[in-house]
C-alpha cells in the first residue's frame, strides 16, 4: 500500500473531531495516481460514518506534479458527497512551503481545500491563534 492510514480520534476542549489521517507517499504522479485515488475512495467508503474529516498529510512528499493536485480535488469531491470535510497538511510556511503547497496554490485547488502548515494544525482545524481557517483560505 502506498501510504499509511491512521484513524485519529481527536478530543479537544473546544471541539470533538474524528478524522482519518492519510500520510501521502514521497512522490505523486501519473504512475501512482489511480492507485492512490482508489485507496482514498475505499477509506472514505469504509469509514465515512465514523469520521468528520479527512486530513491529507503531504509533509513527507518531495515530488508532486499536477496529478497530485487532481488527487486532492477528486478526493475532496468524493469525500464531501459522504459528508466528510478534507484538509491538507502541506509542511512549511507560506514563505517556505513545500512542493505540495506550491502545486496546490498554482493549480487553484487551495481555494477549495483548507491548507495548514502541520499535521496537528490540520487535525485540529485551527492555526496557532486558534482561529478557524477554512473560510479564511488557510494561512
Amino acid at each position: 500500500m502506498p501510504f499509511r492510514l491512521t484513524l485519529i480520534l481527536h478530543d479537544a476542549p473546544h471541539c470533538t473531531r474524528r478524522c482519518l489521517l492519510l500520510a501521502m507517499p514521497g512522490e505523486i504522479d501519473l504512475a501512482n495516481y489511480e492507485e492512490l485515488y482508489a485507496e482514498m475512495r475505499a477509506a472514505v467508503d469504509a469509514l465515512h460514518a465514523r469520521i468528520d474529516s479527512l486530513v491529507l498529510d503531504f509533509t513527507g512528499t518531495a515530488f508532486m506534479d499536477s496529478r497530485g493536485a487532481r488527487l486532492v480535488s477528486a478526493t475532496r469531491e468524493y469525500a464531501v458527497r459522504s459528508g466528510v470535510a478534507v484538509r491538507l497538511a502541506a509542511g512549511g510556511t507560506p514563505e517556505t512551503g513545500g512542493v505540495a503547497l506550491r502545486v496546490i496554490t498554482l493549480t487553484g485547488i487551495r481555494r477549495d481545500v483548507p491548507v495548514y502548515g502541520t499535521v496537528l494544525e490540520a487535525v485540529e482545524g485551527v492555526d496557532e491563534l486558534g482561529l478557524e481557517l477554512g473560510d479564511a483560505g488557510g494561512w
